[in-house]
């Protein structure tokens, strides 16, 4: 039978290991939201004046991402 003390201590490095992964995954969503504000700076929408590029993410809104690629896709 497993020792008590070897058990805890496994359940230690678990949490040790879950909180990195946590940290890990946490910089990475950062990182994505700097690379996608990137790309919409050199997009077309990063030249547009702010009234179109919020009523196009309004209309995106309403259409649902995927319908919205749907459309573009057909164009």
């Amino acid at each position: 039978m497993a020792r008590k003390g070897s058990l805890e201590a496994e359940r230690q490095a678990i949490a040790k290991e879950r909180s990195a992964l946590e940290a890990r995954e946490a910089k990475l969503r950062e990182s994505e939201q700097v690379a996608m504000a990137e790309l919409l700076r050199k997009s077309a929408l990063g030249k547009a004046p702010f009234e179109r590029v919020e009523a196009f993410f309004a209309a995106l809104g309403k259409l649902g991402l995927e319908e919205a690629e749907k459309r573009l896709r057909a164009s």
